[in-house]
């Protein structure tokens, strides 16, 4: 992670700070919640003049300095209606599973919006369906699938009886 951090840095130095960001934001995936590689995306976010996308990077990464102060409030202006709906803006790593997970700001807001202790049980779903209800639906796909190749294999066979005799 250290190396991402340094080759971002060197970007932002030379003035790519297009490029440090895509350097930040595809690691974010593989690496957990990591509040430096947070902080120092949003603070290339902050240069390049995006304060809500700034601010939603500094506040997970729980950074409270005066100078990033102002790009928090306008995310969190802009997205913390409730709980699920602040959550919603958080990458996949940062959806943890209790609450207890989150640094101390981060847990602070979440409480205040009324957000449980335990956030996740088991595998979440993003389709909106259930999992045994989807399950469900795929299995009576595929009975009726085979319900008709057999009742079309039965047709068949009949007509070449009918042909021979």
């Amino acid at each position: 992670m250290n190396r991402v951090i340094e080759n971002a840095e060197k970007e932002m130095t030379r003035g790519n700070l297009w490029r440090a960001k895509e350097i930040l934001q595809g690691s974010i995936p593989n690496a957990g919640y990591n509040r430096d590689l947070f902080e120092r995306l949003g603070m290339v976010l902050l240069a390049m003049g995006d304060l809500p996308e700034a601010g939603r990077f500094l506040f997970l990464a729980d950074c409270r300095k005066q100078e990033f102060e102002h790009a928090i409030d306008i995310f969190l202006s802009k997205h913390a209606r409730n709980w699920q709906t602040l959550m919603q803006t958080f990458p996949r790593v940062a959806k943890l599973s209790t609450l207890s997970e989150y640094p101390d700001n981060v847990r602070s807001q979440l409480v205040r919006l009324g957000c449980p202790q335990v956030l996740k049980t088991g595998p979440v779903s993003h389709s909106g369906h259930s999992g045994s209800a989807m399950t469900g639906v795929i299995g009576w796909l595929i009975v009726g699938s085979i319900l008709a190749v057999m009742l079309l294999g039965i047709i068949k066979i009949i007509d070449i009886v009918k042909w021979i005799f």
